[in-house]
């Protein structure tokens, strides 16, 4: 199986699922997610495969190096959703951390 990895992926664009789950539950502006990133790693969270993400502004980052899921946990003032999607049940659950 592809995807377990540790560390997580390169920022990146925030996948549609997330996206989706971002403006419709959580009411966010598209306009200002189009300017956001993600990074993502696969984890378990009580047995079951999950999708974890965390989500942040580029823009706020100057000068820390983002590379990775991990680069995160060094920096957590930059994260503005973090949660995950149950790739058993599909059911997502993110929070948002930092609003403005």
């Amino acid at each position: 199986m592809t995807g377990l990895w540790r560390g997580g992926t390169s920022p990146k664009e925030i996948p549609h699922w997330a996206y989706r789950y971002l403006v419709v539950c959580l009411k966010a502006d598209p306009e200002r997610l189009s300017r956001l990133k993600c990074v993502e790693e696969f984890d378990y969270l009580e047995k079951r495969p999950v999708h974890l993400i965390r989500i942040f502004d580029p823009g706020e980052a100057q000068g820390v190096e983002i590379r990775d899921f991990a680069s995160l946990d060094r920096h957590p003032e930059l994260m503005l959703y973090e949660g995950h999607r149950d790739m058993e049940s599909e059911e997502i659950a993110i929070f948002p951390l930092k609003v403005g």
